[in-house]
């Protein structure tokens, strides 16, 4: 039986000298289909901290949050919250007796129902569907606790037409209020499980959303904060645990460590000067995709030019419209006026399969919904934009493609190069890597980046870059549009700021800095 306990900590700048835990887990085992997930992993949560959950993608993460969430039953392992031992399976909802809840990436949230039809539908999952709610007390009781927790929105508002931020920090506040009578109960604080909650979220709204957590823990309530962003992570944690390949490397506090030392911990090796992305060498004159005065949606007369042989970024706040610019030149979105020339040919009817044909790929932000269908293989997956080139009548040459697929998996290192596995039974970094891989191999004249490592660690980061990298210097044109400032100091010869949808600055060379696209982006201050 796992023993309550206190645990005291170094002098680290975020955290309280003496903690009690709140959440350990100790041994925890899974295998699936005799493939170890998890080997015997433990880790302990305390109260009153941010506690980073941290590792490669498929290094078990996912694994242990949904034995949390009581969606898989550990092969062994044990799990105690403030000295209870609740007993596995746990069903889903096996923990909310404890005042455990959980954030998931995708937020959980229907975009056709108000916030205030959330936390009150939330917070009865556990009572009688015919039981009368009186909406006008509890519009009172959802606008209190709203505005307990600084979030501030109309409860009658529907999901749909809030911001990325607000949405996340609604759903932080019903899962809190869905707790609420558990923990209440057991007169103790809460346990907020957030699975990457700033991968949809703007930079700049980031901030924002940790000023919420730190609220939380001053309270005395503890977060586990799973995340690929080592920014994030130095930010606002109090401690950290890195997990690779189903095992627990070590937990330290956040304080005491470095960068370097996270990196270290989470892919064994050293990220040394030469490994970083070399700047390109195959720039040319030769330009591959021009805009001439382009409107469409939140794009508003904009000129752009992409060379050869260059990675040109594009990026600015939330709405300024980067984020529709790979849609709109591929013809997801349409344009209202303006032409789009690749290689110097005008496009007459710009939509996706006349792009496809000029040599032009689309790697979309959404890679779970855009990207790719998850119920589908991983070989089908990699074969839809081609599949009209492999028909012959009703037949299609499924083996060939699966090894072509294989292929591709193989020399991109794909875990598990499975291509009958389900494309949704993929990490997310490998799930990047194979939709990046299948439009490479046709060597596109121009890749259109969205986002392309949302979600993506730091190891699967760095082979993307590299990818991308050695197609650029061959000759590839890459735009890449992106909130990450730090991939754009890595991949990025220019970089464009747009803001209200128009062309406001650019920043290239050695001027590409965190600090000075972030000076671009607020207020101007760039190096033309």
């Amino acid at each position: 039986m796992i023993q309550s306990h206190n645990i005291e900590l170094g002098g680290g700048a975020n955290s309280a000298p003496t903690r009690s835990v709140l959440l350990e887990v100790c041994g925890i085992s899974k295998s699936f289909s005799g493939v170890p997930a998890l080997r015997a992993v433990d880790l302990s949560v305390q109260e009153g901290e941010v506690h980073g959950l941290l590792g490669a993608n498929g290094c078990g993460k996912s694994t242990l949050i949904k034995i949390l969430a009581g969606f898989h039953q550990p092969d062994a392992g044990e799990l105690s919250i403030r000295g209870a031992s609740p007993k596995f399976p746990l069903g889903p909802s096996g923990l909310r007796p404890y005042g455990v809840s959980f954030v998931h990436q995708d937020l959980g949230l229907a975009m056709d129902a108000t916030v205030l039809e959330h936390m009150v539908l939330s917070a009865r999952t556990n009572t009688s569907p015919l039981k009368w709610i009186d909406w006008r007390s509890e519009r009172k009781r959802v606008d209190s606790l709203l505005s307990e927790f600084e979030v501030f929105v109309d409860s009658s508002t529907l999901i749909a037409h809030l911001r990325p931020l607000q949405r996340a920090m609604v759903a932080i506040v019903r899962a809190l209020a869905a707790e609420e009578e558990g923990s209440r109960a057991l007169g103790s604080p809460q346990l907020l499980v957030l699975d990457e909650p700033t991968v949809f979220l703007p930079r700049h709204e980031v901030n924002q959303l940790f000023d919420l957590l730190r609220r939380l823990t001053s309270q005395g309530n503890s977060v586990l904060f799973v995340s690929h962003d080592l920014d994030e992570v130095l930010e606002v944690t109090d401690r950290f645990t890195v997990l690779r390949d189903g095992r627990l490397i070590g937990t330290e506090v956040t304080a005491e460590s470095t960068r370097d030392d996270i990196v270290f911990m989470i892919l064994g090796t050293r990220q040394e000067a030469s490994e970083r992305p070399p700047a390109a060498t195959a720039k040319s004159e030769e330009l591959r995709v021009k805009l001439d005065n382009v409107s469409g949606h939140r794009i508003r007369d904009l000129d752009l030019e992409l060379k050869a042989g260059e990675v040109l970024g594009v990026t600015g706040l939330a709405g300024s419209g980067f984020e529709e610019l790979p849609e709109l030149i591929f013809g997801v979105r349409s344009i209202d006026r303006g032409t789009i020339q690749i290689d110097g040919a005008h496009v007459e009817t710009i939509r996706p399969s006349v792009m496809m044909s000029k040599g032009v790929a689309l790697i979309p932000a959404d890679r779970k919904i855009e990207g790719a269908a998850q119920e589908l293989t991983i070989t089908e997956n990699m074969s839809l934009p081609f599949l009209s080139q492999e028909r012959s009548g009703w037949w299609i040459g499924w083996s060939r493609l699966a090894g072509w697929a294989r292929g591709i998996c193989d020399r991109l290192g794909v875990v598990p190069n499975d291509v009958d596995l389900n494309f949704g039974n993929l990490s997310g970094g490998n799930q990047q890597k194979a939709l990046i891989g299948k439009w490479l191999d046709g060597k596109p004249a121009v890749l259109l980046l969205n986002e392309p490592t949302q979600g993506v660690d730091i190891g699967a980061r760095r082979e993307i870059f590299r990818l991308v990298r050695e197609s650029v210097n061959s000759g590839m044109a890459v735009l890449c549009c992106t909130s990450d400032y730090e991939q754009l100091v890595e991949m990025a010869d220019r970089v464009v700021v747009l803001e209200n949808g128009s062309f406001h600055c650019e920043v290239s060379g050695a001027s590409i800095t965190k600090a000075s696209l972030a000076a671009a982006v607020y207020s101007g201050d760039a190096h033309e």
